[in-house]
């Protein structure tokens, strides 16, 4: 696990409310808090566990049936085992959901002050508008524009704050969290250590798709051999050995299937975190340039409004890492369910 230095978003003694204060009252929870939420009460969770339940205790009973046939026994050990890779699934998928729906939520967050120091950039750019016109220095439609572009940015820290509701309501519906719950933000970001290859190991017996398929052919051999004798028709044996060579070829498309997005899911995953990296040397960069601006100040050499300019690009730098962040959560958590294994550092084993 890496932690995140993330510079601080300074402020200028403009007189202006920049940021708008998170709302105290509103309940925070972390991203591991909003994950085992989801898994102790999300539905699929709770539907795949109740079926596996119900296969193990299946199984149980058709092995102790000593009237119980092979193929029925075989059915039986099948069910609970596909039940229990499924589980394995319903709890993968509910974590890349959680994830996924956290992330969302903190970006909005950030985004509305993003959006709320936006608007005081344009609200100060039309005020030195309306005072260069007062002076002659500018024209009614240099007042207009930048009337318009206030108006813009007002709009959207309007929907920004709507998007902060929504994302918090779809959180909140998805864990089974209070409403209005707000995320905590993300300190540390799991760090991919283990190799493609690593994960194609065991990756047949991790996934719903190929374990079905490999029971299929199992059930299908079964069958071959049980039709493979002197009291069987012919044709029934011909019938079981097409649907064998069937069931093993819809197998190899399942495992093939299975490595393609496994690959795709890593490559993404990897490029994430090299574009964190990125963003986070453009945020120290951002940083420097406002704390050299702030240095300017003091001396006279730049004014406020210059400042404020620059302690924007600072806070879209920030914003922009916190994005790259998010992605490199995202991207593993979609990579977990393509290995089927949890690789997000969240939740536990699964």
């Amino acid at each position: 696990m890496h932690t995140l230095t993330r510079t601080p978003t300074l402020t200028l003694a403009l007189g202006l409310a920049l940021l708008v204060p998170t709302a105290a009252a509103q309940s925070t929870v972390t991203v591991t808090q909003a994950v085992q939420a989801a898994l102790t009460n999300g539905t699929d969770v709770r539907t795949a566990q109740a079926n596996l339940e119900k296969a193990t205790a299946a199984n149980r009973a058709a092995q102790a049936d000593p009237s119980t046939l092979a193929a029925a026994k075989l059915s039986a050990q099948q069910g609970q085992a596909l039940a229990t890779v499924q589980l394995r699934a319903a709890r993968l998928s509910t974590l890349q959901n959680a994830v996924n729906a956290y992330t969302a939520l903190y970006e909005a967050q950030e985004n509305v002050e993003l959006q709320t120091l936006q608007n005081a950039v344009n609200q100060k750019a039309l005020q030195v508008a309306q005072v260069k016109q007062s002076v002659g220095n500018a024209t009614a439609l240099d007042v207009q524009k930048a009337q318009n572009t206030l108006a813009g940015s007002a709009q959207d820290l309007a929907d920004a704050r709507a998007q902060v509701n929504l994302a918090s309501a779809k959180m909140a519906s998805l864990t089974g969290l209070a409403s209005g719950v707000r995320a905590a933000g993300l300190t540390t970001i799991p760090t991919l250590k283990t190799s493609l290859a690593g994960l194609r190991s065991g990756l047949d017996e991790n996934l719903t798709s190929v374990v079905s398929a490999q029971q299929d052919v199992a059930a299908a051999q079964l069958t071959v051999k049980l039709s493979d004798n002197d009291f069987t028709p012919a044709r029934t044996l011909q019938d079981a050995r097409t649907a064998l060579a069937n069931a093993q070829r819809t197998l190899d498309a399942a495992q093939k299937n299975a490595s393609t997005a496994l690959a795709s899911a890593y490559q993404t995953a990897q490029n994430a975190a090299e574009q964190l990296k990125v963003a986070a040397s453009r945020e120290a960069a951002a940083g420097k340039s406002y704390t050299q601006d702030a240095a300017r100040l003091k001396s006279g050499t730049i004014s406020a409004v210059d400042l404020q300019q620059t302690q924007l690009a600072l806070k879209q730098a920030q914003y922009a890492r916190l994005q790259a962040q998010d992605n490199v959560l995202e991207s593993l958590a979609a990579l977990s369910a393509a290995a089927g294994q949890n690789l997000t550092g969240i939740g536990g084993t699964l």
